[in-house]
């Protein structure tokens, strides 16, 4: 079977542990989302898909299977979040990070990119490969701030929220980016106070985050290690705000993003991914072929 529904990760632990026939692959993913993507790309005959809500669970079941030598066909993926980067973690063994921050941001960073370009902002005519590498940038730049931001944070310990703030609603990216102009930046002051708003956390020093925004930015990291899929799909969904007005406006919501994201996905966007390459590795001694 290639994808199993969400249980329990005791559940899943036991199966693992008492199979004693090793003819699959057995694949841990973080949700339902991540595992209808690599459903996509392996042999349903020879691989076991599990979902476990969330990447602890993941990083939990992993470490039991290895604690009692059950692990060897099993392979853990979760998104790295930041967490290679602030170098706060350490993974139990056969599991693997994402080749940038999460699944969304690895298919940004792919071929996929240009088609998913040229279905989301084909408006009045279908966007030039420059048109396409200038979005790209711009998309890239807005998300990064919002990355920056949240590195500081955890370096602080702050605790700041950028999805629900108690109020069950999403931040509010209007709050920095003026989307219904020209998508500009409207600085670091806007940011850091949207964000301390939105957590409810107004004793938070703006300068003390600006501070630490400039330090990190001092540093010279890649932009994959920082951005995270969320703000990115984020900051898409404002383009597409500005670009087909409110009319439009609830067709294009992160969700819809995220999906138009991976279903561009191809096989051979996936086959030149470290996290293929790893995979195959990690499992090649045992003859089985699960990845397609």
């Amino acid at each position: 079977m290639a994808l199993r529904d969400e249980v329990n990760i005791e559940t899943i632990r036991n199966e693992i542990a008492m199979d004693s026939t090793h003819t699959e692959i057995n694949i841990i993913v973080e949700g339902a989302t991540d595992a209808k993507l690599f459903e996509d790309f392996t042999d349903e005959d020879k691989c076991t898909i599990y979902q476990v809500k969330n990447r602890e669970n993941v990083i939990n079941l992993m470490q039991q299977l290895a604690d009692i030598n059950k692990n060897g066909y099993t392979i853990g993926i979760v998104d790295d979040d930041q967490n290679r980067l602030l170098g706060i973690e350490a993974l139990p063994p056969n599991t693997l990070y994402t080749d940038t921050n999460d699944i969304e941001t690895m298919i940004f960073w792919s071929a996929a990119f240009p088609k998913i370009a040229r279905h989301l902002f084909a408006y009045d005519k279908t966007p030039d490969n420059a048109e396409i590498k200038k979005t790209h940038q711009m998309l890239m730049d807005r998300a990064l701030h919002v990355g920056e931001l949240r590195i500081v944070d955890k370096r602080n310990g702050w605790g700041l929220s950028f999805k629900d703030g108690g109020s069950k609603k999403d931040l509010d990216f209007g709050k920095f980016i003026n989307w219904k102009s020209d998508m500009t930046y409207n600085g670091d002051d806007d940011l850091v106070t949207a964000v301390k708003g939105h957590s409810h956390r107004p004793e938070i020093n703006n300068n003390d985050a600006k501070t630490g925004l400039i330090a990190l930015r001092k540093e010279k990291h890649k932009p994959w290690e920082i951005v995270v899929g969320h703000d990115l799909t984020k900051v898409i969904a404002l383009s597409l705000k500005k670009m087909l007005g409110k009319k439009e406006t609830k067709n294009y919501e992160r969700e819809q993003v995220e999906v138009s994201f991976r279903l561009a996905y191809s096989l051979d966007d996936f086959r030149n991914t470290q996290l293929y390459q790893n995979m195959n590795s990690m499992m090649e001694h045992h003859k089985i072929v699960f990845l397609k």
